[in-house]
């Protein structure tokens, strides 16, 4: 394992320790767009423009929901919002045994499970973005 290893480790578990963190801090918006406001991020330009959501409408409020233990009404939010909570949730916890293991970092984007998860996530939110402007 190479030096930056224990850097990238360090980094990847202490970034989604933070993403959490500032999501329990804000206040889901009720309308369940717009919680990334709070963050002092401009409005969905999408959304503002043509009154569409973009694919990651939603996002913030449905983590911000979850960190306060609301999961339906973070599913209602965004969907896909949950399912990238959930696998970057699942990551969290096994970064630190593969960083005990001695695993280099990169080992992670050989395993098949990093493939399925990501092919499973582009879909789910794109499945989702098309759900939602067919609705809208």
């Amino acid at each position: 394992m190479k030096a930056y290893d224990h850097l990238i480790y360090a980094g990847a578990i202490a970034g989604f320790a933070v993403a959490a963190a500032v999501a329990f801090m804000l206040h889901p918006d009720p309308s369940g767009l717009g919680t990334h406001t709070q963050l002092h991020l401009p409005p969905c330009g999408l959304w503002e423009t043509f009154h569409k959501p973009c694919p990651s409408c939603g996002m913030t409020t449905s983590w911000a929901l979850l960190m306060h233990a609301r999961p339906l009404q973070a599913l209602r939010a965004q969907p896909a919002g949950v399912a990238v909570f959930l696998a970057a949730f699942g990551w969290w916890l096994y970064l630190p045994i593969a960083w005990r293991n001695g695993r280099p970092f990169e080992h992670i984007f050989e395993m098949k499970a990093t493939l399925y998860t990501a092919l499973f996530l582009i879909v789910t939110i794109l499945g989702v973005w098309a759900w939602r402007l067919a609705t809208v």
